[in-house]
């Protein structure tokens, strides 16, 4: 008796998600001052409020309106919170043009993507992967240098710190403490492949740091909870031992890291490298709460997606990897982009 509730219960969802779609869609064509376009893409992610995913999303919008193709993030404005999961299930019963997702190596993400392909709704993963899946195409970064990036950061914080210590610009490296490298790390491993970041990270300090000696610890954290977060900053900031530097991989993880060290009085003390290029993380480079932060292209990471969708619909195949670029923003050259207004790329 309960399961069949349950499942009449998933049913009931799949129906209204499915008819609320179909009514919009209707009645978007019947009004005769909305434009009709030839295609109808949508864009799922895990966070459809993040400034991460919402110049994402505008990245991608505004490269389907030169082809004739309309994007949603797929989702929006509903009164309850769905996974990618099962935005995808709803997606493809809508029997859209082409998808972009966040990928993931989940098994249900691989088989959701696959019954997509099959059904001739082809599938764009963008930011982290479903490698094993049938998905035409894969737009994100390469994680490998991703981490050399924050590789070089490390070694240009550690530098910085020793001459602050020594209170010299030739500060005797060489016979220099170890220094305590925390990392933030997805624990469901779906924001790319962190053992290749990881590898990154060593590479460049081998090569720009090869007498110098760096503790490095990773903490596994849930990323889709920001009280799990500011949990887990909350204990690497009252521990005993804080580490010297601290690389974070996500924009939550950036914002909770900065928040902690001003609430804790660790402001100038850890060297917080962080990821995006929201206001706020601009704002907070600028005060010298964060000593860099590492920007991804969104704007290009969308049009790739929408570019990508829109081969393969027309021609049959795209390629299978676009690399969307990275640039380091830090107390130099964050102004540039404050007055810009915001993202490194706009």
């Amino acid at each position: 008796m309960v399961l069949s509730i349950i499942l009449l219960s998933v049913a009931a969802i799949f129906i209204v998600a499915f008819l609320y779609f179909r009514i919009n869609i209707s009645k978007a064509r019947e009004d005769e001052n909305v434009r009709l376009y030839k295609r109808y893409y949508v864009m799922i992610c895990d966070d459809i409020n993040s400034s991460f995913w919402q110049h994402v999303y505008q990245g991608a919008a505004d490269a389907a309106e030169s082809m004739d193709a309309y994007v949603e993030l797929f989702g929006h404005g509903l009164n309850e919170d769905y996974s990618p999961e099962e935005l995808m299930e709803m997606a493809i019963s809508s029997k859209v043009d082409g998808i972009m997702v966040l990928g993931n190596e989940e098994d249900e993400m691989t088989a959701l993507i696959d019954r997509s392909a099959d059904l001739g709704i082809p599938v764009v993963t963008m930011y982290s992967d479903s490698p094993s899946s049938k998905r035409c195409s894969f737009v994100g970064v390469s994680a490998f240098n991703i981490g050399r990036e924050y590789g070089r950061q490390i070694v240009n914080a550690r530098n910085e710190k020793l001459r602050i210590g020594a209170g010299t610009e030739d500060a005797d490296q060489d016979s220099a403490e170890p220094v305590a490298v925390t990392i933030f790390f997805d624990d469901n491993n779906r924001l790319y492949d962190q053992s290749v970041i990881l590898s990154g990270i060593n590479d460049a300090l081998s090569r720009e740091a090869a007498d110098a000696e760096f503790l490095i610890r990773t903490v596994a954290v849930d990323n889709s909870n920001p009280f799990s977060v500011e949990e887990s900053m909350r204990d690497v900031f009252m521990d005993e031992e804080v580490p010297d530097i601290l690389v974070c991989l996500s924009e939550l993880d950036t914002t909770c890291a900065y928040q902690a060290a001003i609430d804790h009085n660790m402001v100038g003390n850890v060297y917080i490298l962080g990821y995006y290029d929201s206001e706020k993380i601009l704002n907070a480079l600028s005060r010298n709460v964060l000593y860099s932060t590492l920007a991804v292209d969104t704007s290009e990471m969308g049009r790739y997606c929408v570019e990508a969708l829109n081969e393969y619909v027309e021609m049959g195949n795209t390629s299978q990897y676009f690399s969307t670029d990275v640039t380091i923003i830090d107390r130099g050259n964050v102004s540039s982009y404050l007055n810009s207004g915001g993202e490194a790329y706009e």
